[in-house]
Parts: structure tokens; sequence; C-alpha cells
């Protein structure tokens, strides 16, 4: 082979070779990527499935010889503060970041303070109704945060795909309650225990109408003073003033010292709320990195499969009984997005979060 043709041969090989590099590192990163994405997806799943597992059982279970029921939900807001407050602040401190962002305390007390409605109204709920009808009925989030941009941030955007989904979501929740269903023989009627559950879980949705648009104010001022919050400065933020608060009820009420009591003629109690302080952190953990990784989009996605997951848990694991009207409710509920999403045009399907 002669020189020039040896050389064009030689430098044709380096840049397949190259080009072949390229490809293998790019199919390498996106196999990376996938493999991420699927962990932090079974990860959220199988840690906030044992949260609501936990969550149920500390709210219904009778541990003991006398059956005695854990009713201390301060205690338990103020357990998955300590939780999420830590492991945020480690993962800020570790970025070299500051804890506050900059923002006020006044601003984070307020966002704080809705939180901790928001959790202790849902917790509450759970000593009158299913946990279940809990979780579709918390579903309707949409609803009062919807209220809350008009008055936090002084606009909202109504779309077909937000109405469709919004509709959708109240029509199951309807469905399900008026459905008819049992727990282990007992009747499931709209009687009083039940209008009090639902009550203090529309408290809740309330208080979650409050502090995710308040959340979007703080992100928004901020922005415009040239700083960059990140999901765990709300995550710190929020359940440190969450706990705050939390702990003066507790030490007002004297709570603590009764939790005391409990843990030590019920021990058993202890392994329930290991489950549920651990797998709440980490859980959150699952939920921010996957946020700042593959955006909201997916987040909010896995987290409606994740809710599916703890009602069929539920259901399963606490022997509670639906009927076919009650299915479709579920059905409705977790339909209620994609479907919006179908009606809604592309711009819809963008901002989805």
């Amino acid at each position: 082979m002669s020189g020039p043709t040896a050389k064009a041969a030689e430098k044709d090989a380096k840049a397949n070779g190259k080009t072949n590099g390229k490809e293998e590192a790019a199919a390498a990163k996106e196999g990376a990527s996938t493999f991420m994405l699927i962990f932090l997806m079974v990860g959220v799943w199988v840690t906030f499935t044992v949260f609501g597992w936990a969550t149920e059982a500390l709210t219904s279970t009778p541990y003991g010889d006398k059956g005695e029921k854990f009713k201390f939900t301060w205690t338990l807001v103020l357990l998955q503060s300590v939780g999420n407050a830590f492991v945020a602040s480690i993962m800020l401190l570790v970025s070299g970041k500051s804890l506050t962002g900059g923002v006020s305390a006044f601003d984070w007390i307020i966002a704080g303070g809705a939180y901790l409605g928001a959790h202790k109204f849902g917790l509450l709920s759970l000593h009158y109704i299913i946990f279940p009808m809990q979780v579709l009925v918390k579903s309707c989030k949409a609803v009062p945060v919807m209220f809350g941009e008009v008055i936090f941030e002084h606009h909202v955007n109504l779309t077909l795909a937000k109405i469709v989904s919004v509709a959708m979501l109240c029509a199951g929740v309807v469905t399900f309650t008026f459905g008819k269903g049992s727990k282990k023989g007992e009747k499931f009627e709209l009687d009083e225990k039940m209008m009090l559950g639902l009550f203090f879980v529309l408290l809740a949705l309330f208080c979650d109408g409050v502090y995710g648009p308040y959340q979007n104010r703080i992100k928004t001022k901020a922005k415009a003073n040239g700083t960059q919050l990140s999901g765990y400065h709300n995550m710190f933020n929020m359940n440190l003033w969450q706990g705050v608060f939390a702990l003066a009820f507790c030490l007002y009420s004297g709570e603590l010292p009764e939790v005391m009591a409990f843990t030590t003629r019920n021990p058993a109690v202890l392994v329930d709320l290991a489950k549920f302080g651990i797998a709440m952190a980490l859980g959150n953990i699952f939920i921010f990195q996957m946020q700042s990784n593959f955006g909201a989009l997916t987040v909010t996605k896995t987290t409606t499969v994740r809710k599916l997951i703890s009602v069929l848990f539920s259901v399963w694991y606490f022997g509670h009984s639906l009927k076919p009207m009650q299915w479709a409710g579920v059905a409705m509920v977790f339909m209620s997005e994609p479907l919006g999403k179908m009606f809604g045009g592309k711009g819809d399907k963008e901002k989805a979060h």
C-alpha cells in the first residue's frame, strides 16, 4: 500500500474509532441514566409504601394486651420533622450552601406553619377514616393549590387539562365516599365519625393550599434577589419550623412523657416509629434527587403510582374491603392526571408538574 493511501486509511480508522468511542460513551451514559431513574423510582415506591404502612399501623393498631392505640400525632409530626431536617441540612452543608438560602425567618415560619397543619390534620384524620380514603382525598391537593396561587401569586393558569383533572379528582373522591365499603365486617357509612375524618382531611388540604403556593412565592422573591433555592432549602426550613411548632405543642400538652410511658408499656410501637421516621427521610431524598435529575413531571408520575401502591397495599395488608363503586372511584382519581393531559394541549403537558 502506498504512503498516502496508508495514511488516509489510518486517518479513517482513527475517525471511526473516535465516532464509535463517542457512541459507546453516549450509550453508557444513557444506560446509567436509565438505571438511576429506575433506582430512584423503586426507592420512592418502597420507602413511601413503608411510610404509609407505618402511618396506618401507628394510627389504627391496638398495641399490647390492653389494645392501646398510639394517638400522639404531635410526636409523629415532630419525628418526621427531625428526620427530614437532619437529612436536608447534611445535603446543604455538603454542597456548601447556606441553610436558609437568604430567605427571612418570617417567610419560612408561614410556610412551615401551614406545612405543620397539612401533616397534623392528615394524621389526625386517620383516627376516623381508613387510609385509602385519606390518600384519595389528599390527592385533590390541586384544588386548594389552585386557589392558593390566586391568593399568594395573584394568578392562576386555568387550562382544559387542569379543569378535567380536578373534576375527575373530585368525582372520584365522591364516588369512593358514597361507594359503601367495609373493613373486617364493619359497616362503612357516612356517619359522624367519617364526617369528622373528612373534615380533618379538608383542613389538611386547606393547609396544602397555603404552603404550596407560598413556597413558590418564596422561590420567586429569592430569585429576584439573585438567589437560587434548591429543594433541600425547602425541605430543611419547612421541617425546621414545623418541628419547632410541633415540639412546642408537645411540651405544652405534656405529650412527650405520655409517649415515653406508652413505648415502655408497648415496646413494639418503636419498630413502627422507626419505620415511619426513616422511610419518610429516605423517601424525600429519592424524590429530591429525581426532581433534580429528571424533572417535576417524572416526580409527579412516580408519586401518583406510589399513592396507588399505598392504597392497594393498605387494602391487602389491613383487610379493607372495597366495593366495585369504590374501586371505580380509585380509578377515577389515579386516571385524572393522564386523562387531563389527553384533553390538554402540548403546552399543558410541558407545564405539568
